[in-house]
């Protein structure tokens, strides 16, 4: 059972880090978060990999991590403006449409028909999305459709959406990327080959950041903790998932990651003051009740 408290660890970390990334944007532009956060993810990852020596690669493994890095560029673009233009217990909820999405894509592409399980997930995966906004909708009887309409309002929901669809399709890729080397290396490559993405578009307002305020720049040097920090759960966040991956069957382990959703929402109600949180949480159970099914079952 060491699988569950690591799989539990990576839920965790990734909570973290989406807060202390909010918090980062506040006053950094997203280009210089993201590089940095992942140049020292992996060069953590890598000091790691030579203490404990590095793995043999298997056939497919340089394929399989130009995919993910492709892919997981323009997610953290997204994710990244999400983050700055919603509440995080908002948005991050929105991540456990992924396994929703994999059913979806799924069936159109394979031809493969959901189980009655995943059939419930997904019926409660939009149940709590439509309590995750019910609190914020304009009252009008009758409206049934109004927390819908009010969610999808949200340009940051929009974007994380986007997110939660593109995780859907890197996640294969990224089993890849560690069964042909291990937990750890796997990660360190992808992570350097996103920070020297990143941080070459520094000069290169592609991520829509806006350049910091002379207000905001004598504020940046109290950012220097945070940075390395955020690194640091990173690095947390890829040895314990891809360590549980190893022990236990994918599924079980994702069910337990998608708990995330659930501390990101504590997160955002208690250290940003955010409002609905009774309602948000409640939605977001609900969502990752429907996460579990699919993952478990579907």
């Amino acid at each position: 059972m060491l699988w569950f408290p690591l799989a539990l660890a990576g839920a965790m970390a990734q909570a973290m880090y989406s807060a202390g990334a909010k918090v980062l944007l506040r006053q950094v532009p997203p280009a210089q978060v993201a590089g940095g956060s992942f140049l020292v993810a992996a060069a953590s990852l890598a000091a790691i990999s030579i203490v404990r020596g590095f793995p043999s690669i298997g056939p497919g493994f340089a394929e399989a991590v130009l995919v993910t890095v492709a892919i997981n560029t323009f997610a953290t673009v997204l994710f990244y403006r999400a983050l700055s233009l919603s509440d995080l217990s908002l948005c991050l909820p929105l991540l456990s449409f992924t396994p929703v999405f994999l059913l979806i894509t799924s069936f159109v592409i394979l031809d493969e028909v959901p189980s009655i399980a995943g059939l419930a997930g997904i019926i409660l995966v939009a149940a709590g999305s439509y309590l995750l906004a019910a609190d914020g909708t304009p009252g009008r009887a009758g409206d049934w459709m109004g927390p819908f309409r009010f969610l999808l309002s949200d340009r940051g929901v929009r974007f994380m959406l986007i997110v939660a669809f593109l995780y859907s399709i890197s996640v294969n890729y990224d089993k890849v990327v560690v069964e042909r080397s291990d937990p750890v290396f796997g990660s360190s490559v992808v992570f350097g080959l996103l920070a020297c993405v990143f941080l070459l578009q520094t000069s290169i307002p592609i991520l829509s950041g806006k350049a910091v305020p002379p207000a905001a720049r004598g504020e940046i040097k109290g950012t220097g903790l945070l940075m390395p920090a955020l690194g640091l759960v990173l690095t947390l966040e890829a040895v314990t998932i891809n360590t549980a991956y190893t022990l236990s069957l994918v599924p079980y382990v994702i069910a337990i990651k998608r708990l995330s959703v659930l501390f990101g929402v504590i997160i955002g109600g208690y250290l940003f003051r955010e409002g609905c949180i009774r309602q948000r949480t409640f939605g977001t159970v609900v969502m990752v009740t429907g996460t579990v099914l699919i993952a478990l079952w579907g």
